[in-house]
């Protein structure tokens, strides 16, 4: 009895010390993954400590770069004194890092981005220190590589660490499901075991939670502390379940109302209509990261340019588990980057472009989306109306919009009032926040309002652009409602671009200028001579004739010897009213007077011309047409134009008709029915030394529609032409009886605008 009864107590104590081993190493395991838990945290504690730096790292470049550019844009003068502090941040940050990193290859990327920054810091003392632009060409560009080498450096740096943060969440994963099944391991063991077990569990992990729950408390306030980036963790839907108080500053949502919100939300209205939110969490999935940027949307609608680091989370046997979306707004840095860009552009484009039309058109697209979402582009003509060269927009539509606003309801004297005020002051206006109620006060009409409330404006500004001491013309930017709006840096950046796209303006018009210059030398002096010799050969026959008593060839050819000299005289009055025009003096010497009237003077003067060229020339005339007008100017303006019309109309009717437009404006017509004008021709007719029609073998230098164009515009009228070819041509004049005063032109007229 007594072996096996000493057997069965052996036999209990080696169960019991079995029980007791299995129970000490089980404790011993459980101990040792809950030290490794804490040793974890502890690694992605620093690893995103580790993050925070190479973004204060970035931050600080970022800085030193704005600070660089407004100093540069300044002059450059002050440019240590501005990027000093800057500077120091980004030095002090590389040598915090340089110290925290421990790989080799890490610390090498870190004095690789300080070596890259000492040479952006020489490359921009170099630009400082240019002096010509070949020099300034250099240096931009080192200047660009440079920065380009800071950021490729910082953006690998910060992979590295994002890597490193990503596996250390992922051996923390790992750690939890193992000592999730050593406790589920341990409680089979038995009530008394479990209880013993439990026991020494509650006494040795008591503290080692404590510990945890502190650390992981920490780790919570480092990332709520976190605000310059959003950090959001979502589930594999695609679904917010984590919301970080920095991304809750860049977005606007709290994380009440955020939480459970597809990824959509914060994506423009256009991308997530084309699927592009799905695209990216599919990419994310494939390529385990996806880094982008693009315009992202807040809460209140506005929208920003955001950088977007996308990362796919599995488990260890590679399912999904969600993913974790890291966004930094970097709209200044990108506006900061486009602003040298733009300013490089407009340069190339202004150097190349001798075409006033081109510049103004490429200089709206230079501005729009960049710097705004709708540009118009006005011009002062040299009658001191302002007129719209060029409007674009960023939605076909509410361009569309603007242009019938503006064809509606043009310019006129003191509309718009914000535009002329600029004008006279030649100061910038920017209105951070336009009330609608000022749109709608500013509309002329109900249908005027509807139009400007369609372009749904929200930031406005107005810069004018100025050559010297002269005023050419104002840009008026546009911004939508609810989606971005104008700064100071804006605003710099616009009135830089404004005084080159004015000086640009005036340089090609003082080249054009020059040019017509010498062609005008050049036509004039050919044109003179025709009706010269041909007036010396006529007085020679009527010598002649004399001479030998015909009398009626004395009689013809004086009549032929006043026509030349006629035209010579109609020549030399269009070369002075050119050169009045050029120089800017005041044509007008306005009284009252019937154009009816002065209609039939000038087509009996012409009545013998018409007889020659083979022309049934009528006027129809409506009584009562008296206005406010320079009776010498209109009779060159209806000169020019029924001398045009007998050049081209040759043996066809050519009518002249003068009638009331309606109670303010009357209205002068010259139709011939020759040759005609092409479509693509006919907005060219009114500008210097075009000859449209059979006009390149007549006589003439073009300048006739010009000086008729720029003397209507001076009385505060307009002309235009109508013709299609072989169906002859009709000018028509309209002009107020009671025209304003115009001041007169500060400039020396920009180019005539297309009818």
């Amino acid at each position: 009895m007594a072996g096996p009864r000493r057997a069965r107590q052996e036999d209990g104590w080696g169960l019991g010390a079995s029980l007791v081993v299995t129970l000490v190493l089980l404790l011993l395991a459980v101990g040792a993954l809950l030290l490794t838990r804490a040793s974890v945290q502890s690694r992605v504690m620093e690893r995103s400590v580790d993050l925070q730096e190479v973004g204060l790292l970035g931050r600080a470049f970022s800085d030193k770069v704005s600070l660089a550019n407004s100093a540069l844009l300044a002059g450059g003068q002050s440019l240590s004194r501005d990027t000093a502090q800057a500077r120091r941040r980004f030095l002090n940050t590389a040598e915090r890092l340089a110290a925290r990193l421990t790989t080799p290859e890490d610390e090498a990327l870190v004095w690789e981005i300080r070596a890259a920054e000492q040479e952006h810091e020489v490359a921009l003392r170099w630009l400082v220190n240019a002096g010509t632009p070949q020099e300034q060409g250099r240096a931009r560009e080192r200047l660009a590589h440079t920065h380009r080498h800071v950021r490729e450096a910082q953006a690998q740096l910060e992979r590295r660490v994002q890597a490193r943060l990503a596996l250390e969440n992922q051996s923390a994963a790992r750690v939890d499901r193992w000592e999730t099944a050593l406790l589920l391991l341990a409680s089979l063991l038995g009530l008394a075991v479990a209880a013993a077990l439990a026991w020494v569990l509650h006494r040795r992990l008591h503290p080692l939670r404590r510990e945890a729950a502190a650390s992981a408390h920490r780790f919570q306030a480092l990332v709520e502390g976190v605000r310059d980036y959003a950090l959001v963790l979502l589930d594999t839907r695609g679904r917010v379940a984590s919301w970080n108080p920095g991304a809750e500053r860049i977005k606007g949502w709290s994380e009440a109302e955020i939480l459970g919100r597809p990824i959509s939300i914060f994506y423009t209205s256009e991308d997530a209509a084309t699927g592009r939110p799905e695209r990216d969490l599919s990419r994310a999935l494939q390529e385990e990261r996806l880094r982008t940027e693009g315009w992202r949307q807040r809460k209140d609608g506005s929208r920003f340019w955001a950088e977007v680091s996308i990362t796919a989370l599995r488990d260890v046997d590679g399912q999904p588990q969600g993913f974790t979306v890291v966004t930094r707004d970097i709209t200044e840095q990108r506006r900061t980057e486009r602003m040298q860009e733009l300013l490089a552009e407009a340069g190339r484009v202004f150097h190349q472009s001798l075409n006033p039309d081109l510049t103004a058109a490429e200089v709206a697209r230079l501005l729009v989306p960049e710097v705004a979402d709708g540009c118009i582009l006005y011009l002062l003509t040299p009658a001191g109306e302002l007129r719209p060269r060029a409007v674009t927009h960023v939605q076909p539509e509410r361009e569309a919009s603007l242009w019938e606003a503006l064809r509606r309801f043009p310019p006129r004297a003191g509309m718009p009032p914000v535009v002329w005020e600029v004008m006279r002051t030649g100061r910038s206006r920017m209105d951070v926040e336009v009330e609608t109620g000022d749109l709608a006060a500013s509309a002329e009409t109900e249908e005027h309002r509807v139009l400007i409330e369609r372009v749904a404006i929200g930031s406005s500004m107005v810069v004018p652009l100025r050559a010297g001491s002269e005023t050419l013309g104002a840009f008026v930017l546009l911004t939508a409602r609810g989606h971005r709006r104008f700064t100071q840096a804006d605003q710099v950046l616009v009135e830089e671009l404004a005084g080159r796209a004015a000086l640009a303006l005036e340089n090609t018009r003082l080249l054009r200028e020059a040019r017509e210059a010498v062609d005008l030398i050049a036509v004039t002096a050919h044109d003179l001579g025709n009706p010269l010799h041909a007036l010396q050969l006529l007085l020679s026959k009527v010598q002649r004739a004399q001479a030998a008593g015909r009398d009626q060839d004395v009689r013809q050819g004086l009549v032929a010897a006043r026509g030349q000299a006629q035209r010579l005289g109609q020549l030399l009055h269009n070369l002075l009213d050119l050169s009045r025009l050029s120089s800017g003096k005041r044509l007008l010497d306005a009284a009252p007077m019937d154009l009816g009237e002065l209609a039939r003077e000038v087509v009996e003067r012409f009545a013998e011309a018409a007889a020659e060229a083979g022309c049934d020339l009528k006027l129809e005339v409506e009584d009562g047409q008296v206005g406010q007008w320079d009776r010498v100017r209109l009779d060159r303006v209806v000169t020019n134009l029924l001398s045009n019309a007998l050049k081209f109309g040759r043996g066809h009717p050519v009518t002249v008709s003068v009638s009331a437009l309606d109670g303010e404006h009357s209205r002068l017509r010259v139709r011939d029915e020759g040759v005609g004008i092409p479509q693509e021709a006919q907005r060219r007719v009114f500008e210097r030394f075009e000859r449209e029609r059979a006009a390149r073998t007549q006589a003439g230098y073009g300048l006739g529609l010009y000086i008729a164009r720029q003397l209507v515009e001076a009385h505060g009228g307009v002309i235009h032409v109508e013709s299609a070819p072989g169906c002859g041509a009709t000018f028509t004049v309209d002009l107020p009886r009671m025209p304003r005063q115009v001041e007169e032109p500060r400039v020396t007229e920009p180019q005539p605008l297309s009818q």
